[in-house]
């Protein structure tokens, strides 16, 4: 869903519901290809050509340190404290304007296993295909949120010699986190990207008590998880 506000058009004022909204027809028409859009159509088409059903979950900004065995951080906000890192500052694309939604990762995984559940119970309410296209979310921020969070934690640990946000464009953003590749910066890291988990609370009765003060209290403890890596 992620617009393009800064190369494009930006969507700021829509926000999507997977109850209300036709997920899969926005990303199966949409004119840009883009890698997890594409893959969501091919996962559900092929499912719909074999017999067998699907369903898609699209998460926003995963926060929150995993206790699984592998991967315990997500992509976004290490990826731009890496960034501080390197420059010396916390920055941000251009205005930081755009919104997205987070999630932590213990809601997240708790939506995956009521989701779960429903399948294996063969719920007849439950869709598949391409009316399964779920969104997962506690709320919103804007990425100036999101490296200002960043500027403060780093700052109180003696990573960061300042807690001031700096404008950096997206030329500067790109070469730094997505080998150059402008476009993805913008989505990833700069866009407008809104939802409502409408399914998941209205069906599921998936809900969490987190919201967005407990997103912007999370940076000191993500910075932590990441402290050895970014000393070194």
């Amino acid at each position: 869903m992620g617009d393009h506000p800064y190369t494009g058009t930006p969507q700021d004022q829509k926000v999507w519901s997977d109850e209300k909204d036709n997920i899969f027809e926005m990303e199966k028409n949409h004119p840009e290809r883009y890698g997890q859009r594409v893959t969501d159509v091919t996962v559900v088409e092929t499912g719909l050509s074999h017999g067998v059903k699907t369903y898609i979950v699209v998460p926003p900004t995963i926060y929150g340190k995993g206790d699984g065995p592998f991967a315990t951080l997500s992509q976004q906000v290490p990826n731009l404290a890496r960034l501080a890192r390197k420059r010396g500052f916390a920055g941000v694309i251009e205005t930081g304007k755009g919104i997205w939604n987070h999630v932590h990762i213990a809601d997240l995984s708790a939506f995956y296993g009521l989701l779960f559940r429903a399948v294996i119970e063969q719920k007849t309410w439950l869709p598949s295909g391409p009316e399964a296209v779920f969104f997962v979310e506690s709320g919103e921020h804007t990425w100036l949120q999101v490296s200002q969070g960043i500027a403060d934690a780093m700052y109180k640990t003696g990573l960061l010699a300042t807690n001031e946000v700096k404008s950096i464009s997206l030329e500067e953003a790109a070469a730094g986190i997505t080998g150059g590749n402008e476009s993805l910066a913008e989505i990833a890291l700069a866009s407008n990207s809104r939802a409502r988990a409408d399914f998941a609370r209205n069906r599921l009765g998936w809900n969490t008590p987190r919201g967005l003060e407990d997103f912007l209290n999370h940076f000191d403890a993500e910075v932590a998880a990441m402290l050895g890596e970014l000393r070194g």
